[in-house]
């Protein structure tokens, strides 16, 4: 396979010139974040440890055996500024470590964008040049990508959207089913009438996540005429982006009843309402310590909690070994969104600080929970 690979590469070599040339320049704001160089070491601090009601570790034994290889496989993150992306390349870099120790890979690398297409094509011709053998990615756009993709997949490198997906059928889907927060938006607003001022908080800007969720939150404002948007902002999916946002609004706005968030915002928009001194409308949680704590101490904040697992990285990561290793795997593949209860909250209140709620998920995990349910659809 790696031969044909090299014969691939050679023929692709003007194609990537030719891309590089027509995405270069000078501006900073096509270059790598320098927070997040490009590294194929873990960070210094460790995932969460805290488990989910989707992905139960099943322990340390393996169902679906993994045979030895030499393969190098790169992770192409288009954002490094949130709490959720640092989460998910931890993720991702705790089982390439396992999966490297075990001699199931030869390598790993990793690289890290400031949210921009330009500098992930960047990433991805990089990943070519060096000829890795499956490229992860988590995309900055939808459409963007694609002509580059093309170029890795005609040179015989799989790639593996997820999280923030591609609309490319040479690429492998990894999708969270994002609508899903239409019927979270419609269970909050019931909960005020489907009445009142509501502050629509958007998420990673240009992101498939992001559109997603801003969609199906108003298609239930569309649905409820006494539901009225008395402002939206960028919250990126940062609490300390939120809190600063809402710090600059909150004065020009009298009545706040209920807020579509999307998560990684939450306990940023709590300080900024209760450093106000007002009452903090009702919104989804997280999955985050911060609010998970918060709410156990509220009598009366009655909601869910939902989010995508940042684990996801650690998915991302055995899909692409079992694709290279020859197993059937669908280009269409579902996440499942964690939710978690007030009831279920108790459990999740010692996760370290920063963390979201999420295992990693085991070779096994993915094999049964992702890759065979999808091949029946």
């Amino acid at each position: 396979m790696k031969k044909l690979r090299l014969l691939s590469l050679l023929l692709v070599l003007v194609m990537i010139t030719v891309l590089v040339a027509g995405c270069g320049g000078t501006s900073g704001d096509n270059q790598p974040a320098e927070q997040s160089p490009s590294t194929s070491a873990a960070p210094s601090q460790s995932p969460s440890q805290a488990s989910q009601t989707e992905e139960t570790p099943s322990g340390t034994g393996e169902k679906y055996k993994i045979p030895k290889g030499d393969w190098v496989i790169g992770l192409s993150n288009s954002y490094y500024g949130n709490t959720w992306r640092k989460q998910m390349v931890e993720s991702f870099i705790k089982v390439a470590e396992e999966a490297k120790a075990k001699g199931y890979i030869k390598d790993y690398i990793i690289q890290n964008g400031d949210g921009s297409v330009n500098a992930q094509i960047a990433q991805i011709n990089s990943f070519i040049l060096e000829g890795v053998d499956a490229i992860c990615i988590n995309a900055a756009s939808p459409t963007a990508l694609n002509s580059v993709i093309d170029t890795a997949v005609a040179a015989g490198i799989p790639c593996i959207a997820f999280d923030s997906t591609v609309e490319n059928e040479n690429a492998y889907c990894m999708d969270f089913d994002f609508t899903k927060y239409y019927e979270m938006g419609d269970y909050i607003a019931k909960k005020v009438g489907y009445k009142g001022n509501v502050v629509i908080v958007r998420g990673v800007s240009g992101s498939v996540p992001d559109q997603i969720m801003y969609e199906s939150y108003m298609k239930v404002i569309n649905e409820h005429p006494d539901l009225k948007v008395v402002a939206t902002i960028l919250g990126e999916a940062d609490a300390t982006v939120a809190q600063d946002e809402f710090t600059k609004i909150l004065p020009s706005l009298d009545k706040v009843d209920l807020i579509f968030n999307q998560g990684g915002d939450t306990y940023g928009i709590i300080k900024a309402f209760e450093q106000a001194g007002r009452p903090v409308p009702l919104m989804s949680g997280d999955n985050s310590t911060e609010f998970i704590n918060w709410w156990l101490k509220q009598d009366d904040y009655d909601t869910l909690s939902m989010r995508a697992a940042p684990a996801c990285g650690s998915a991302a990561f055995w899909t692409a070994l079992n694709i290279l290793n020859g197993e059937d795997v669908p280009k269409k593949m579902d996440l499942a969104l964690s939710v978690i209860t007030r009831d279920m909250a108790d459990q999740f209140k010692d996760m370290p600080a920063g963390s979201i709620a999420g295992a990693d998920w085991t070779n096994d995990q993915v094999m049964e929970q992702i890759i065979i349910p999808s091949r029946k659809k």
